[in-house]
């Protein structure tokens, strides 16, 4: 949710960043999760299109999570350093 609620200029990334994306949810009756659709169309649309396309081609966002790290992730976010850490 941090890409789609903080400008993009303000993210940096390390070489060990590791992001996380799944279906929202809901508790079910019986307390095990059940996906809203609702939710996760809603997470879709404030994620930047960069990282919608990633996760749509990785077949969309399910219970199960996914992970964006490394070259594919350095790819669209740039690398911080402490001169870019200071600054955000």
């Amino acid at each position: 949710m941090v890409l789609g609620v903080i400008p993009q200029e303000r993210i940096c990334v390390t070489s060990r960043a590791k992001l996380g994306f799944h279906a929202a949810w809901n508790p079910g009756e019986d307390g095990r999760p059940v996906t809203s659709k609702a939710a996760t169309k809603l997470l879709m649309d404030i994620y930047p299109e960069r990282v919608r396309s990633w996760i749509k081609d990785r077949g969309g966002l399910t219970p199960r999570m996914m992970y964006l790290t490394g070259r594919e992730l350095a790819a669209m976010y740039p690398t911080c350093n402490s001169a870019t850490a200071a600054a955000r």
